[in-house]
């Protein structure tokens, strides 16, 4: 299972999601993602990134879209 600061790394990593607020929780094979990006494909993409992620088996994606 991937640890939460190593998805927070690869999110923060990420050129299309730089500026972003997104935070990450993780329970069992349940990561959720919270904050604000945006626009629509930053929120898709965010959502991506985290069903890629080692012992993935559930993504809620709570990220709201709009200025910070």
């Amino acid at each position: 299972m991937i640890e939460k600061s190593e998805l927070e790394s690869v999110l923060k990593s990420t050129l299309s999601l730089n500026g972003c607020n997104i935070n990450v929780k993780i329970s069992k094979s349940k990561v959720t993602l919270a904050g604000r990006v945006h626009s629509a494909e930053q929120k898709m993409e965010a959502e991506r990134i985290a069903w890629k992620a080692m012992g993935v088996w559930t993504v809620g994606n709570e990220l709201q879209i709009g200025p910070d």
